[in-house]
């Protein structure tokens, strides 16, 4: 046995794990944007995300033991807070604002805000050091999503796009909260499987109930939900979006803490260009190319050893 192998930390396995699933968590969430076009298109977006969590909820709570006692066990009032920012009050504000915004301007007001809203919370709750690698890999971050959506991220100042960038802001600043209230759980021995099936039951509750309230649900648009796209769109949401992807985002942030798991805001973009461009024929031009660049770049510093 060579004197590296016999040195090696036997953390290294596990580390290397967490860095694959780092990836295939990116890989997933930049296709999602895709994947969930043909849903939110086709039916109202808050009842097309009520209906992801309430197949998500009703399948874990059927699956996945533990998850019910969350809900109404010691830690019940941390697990509905976290499940209601997370889930309702990230897609309920971030689906309607997104309505009354271009795409480039979404994007570059809820993507950066994701990477530095949990770096400040964890900063703000002790639970992060003050390092030159999270500021750096931001920095760099910043500058690739800023050249990414340049071209469409003018804003015409009318007020129902100001409301619709203050949702989003909004939208993420809750989904950056509850991700980082929801660590203590993940530390006290709930599982990534049960905290995403707890959460979900929470989310489909919250969604429903805003779908119900605010959107004109019919029955077509059941109907038209069950026709073959919009239902593989739903699909995919459920199985690799929440199942898979979130999952994976609850283990890095157990073990990782929130912010670096959190970078995946930078990798995503790149994922969903090259699927923009193989499935669209979308652009992919030396902007595009200086963009990916600098966004990989901030991820390969911060999660770099």
């Amino acid at each position: 046995m060579s004197a590296t192998t016999a040195c090696q930390s036997p953390n290294a396995g596990p580390a290397r794990l967490d860095l694959l699933l780092f990836l295939v968590m990116s890989l997933v969430w930049g296709s999602t944007w895709i994947a969930a076009k043909a849903g939110i298109n086709a039916v109202p977006p808050v009842f097309f995300a009520a209906c992801r969590y309430v197949l998500v909820g009703g399948l874990l709570l059927a699956l996945v033991p533990g998850v019910a006692r969350l809900l109404a066990g010691p830690g019940a009032a941390r697990l509905w807070l976290t499940g209601t920012l997370v889930n309702t009050g990230t897609y309920a504000t971030l689906l309607w604002g997104m309505q009354h915004v271009a795409s480039g301007v979404a994007g570059l007001v809820n993507l950066p805000m994701v990477a530095i809203g949990l770096y400040a919370l964890e900063l703000l709750r002790g639970e992060a050091r003050l390092t030159w690698r999270h500021p750096a890999a931001l920095v760099l971050g910043l500058a690739g999503l800023a050249v990414l959506f340049r071209q469409d991220a003018a804003i015409a100042g009318g007020g129902m796009e100001m409301l619709g960038i203050l949702a989003i802001l909004a939208g993420t600043f809750s989904y950056c909260l509850g991700s980082v209230l929801s660590r203590p759980l993940l530390q006290q021995g709930v599982t990534p499987f049960q905290l995403t099936g707890a959460q979900a039951v929470v989310g489909a509750v919250g969604l429903s109930l805003v779908s119900a309230a605010l959107e004109p649900v019919t029955p077509a648009d059941f109907a038209t939900l069950a026709e073959p796209l919009p239902l593989a769109s739903l699909l995919f949401m459920v199985i690799f979006g929440t199942f898979t992807a979130y999952t994976i985002y609850l283990r890095l942030m157990r073990n990782w803490g929130a912010s670096k798991a959190g970078l995946y805001a930078f990798v995503s973009p790149v994922v969903a260009l090259l699927l923009g461009r193989l499935a669209y024929d979308e652009p992919l031009g030396l902007d595009q190319a200086a963009a990916a660049l600098l966004l990989l770049g901030a991820a390969v510093i911060a999660v770099r050893k």
